[in-house]
């Protein structure tokens, strides 16, 4: 079976949708990840596998296909590492719930699957607006004011695993950080 899940890739300020399709099957250990692809995308290999494994999701001698389409737009930067880890994870039995097309994932991750934020979130958030999805799991980021993004329901994560629970209903995290506004003080 084949699992697709949606990310968002940015060409300039502008964003398109990335379909982030993940194969595994029995074979020699090894991930490989293809859809024209700059090396910060290739690099995404090692933190995907580290992060599964720190999850406990097993890749031992399994062959992980990652296809990033559509194929003709180079894909850069860090954003896609959720998506992936997400569709791997789904593709082997730990997700269950179906996944919505117009529901993306956008992030970096670290080894232990820690959700990092990533150059390029702000105009990713403002295309997913545009680009007609309804929910995305992300990073906290102070400087994006998620306040501003409406119509987008939008999930704040800090690991991998809250994005897991959250999809099969195990948790329900907060769509807005809570925003606390300080009354400037002016000194006389």
């Amino acid at each position: 079976m084949t699992v697709k899940v949606s990310s968002i890739g940015l060409k300039g300020l502008e964003g398109y949708r990335v379909q982030v399709e993940v194969r595994i099957s029995p074979g020699t250990e090894s991930m490989t990840i293809v859809g024209l692809l700059v090396a910060s995308v290739k690099e995404s290999r090692e933190r995907v596998i580290a992060a599964l494994s720190h999850f406990g999701a097993d890749v031992t001698d399994q062959k992980v296909v990652v296809n990033l389409s559509p194929s003709e737009q180079k894909k850069n930067g860090p954003l896609f590492d959720l998506a992936i880890g997400i569709a791997a994870l789904k593709e082997l039995g730990m997700i269950e719930s179906d996944i919505p097309r117009d529901t993306a994932f956008i992030g970096a991750l670290s080894l232990d699957g820690t959700v990092e934020k990533a150059e390029g979130m702000l105009p990713a958030l403002v295309s997913a607006m545009g680009l007609g999805m309804k929910q995305v799991y992300f990073p906290h980021d102070p400087f994006i004011p998620i306040h501003m993004l409406e119509g987008l329901d939008c999930v704040v994560v800090n690991h991998i695993e809250e994005v897991v629970n959250h999809l099969e209903g195990q948790s329900s995290l907060s769509f807005l950080p809570s925003l606390t506004i300080r009354p400037k003080s002016f000194e006389g």
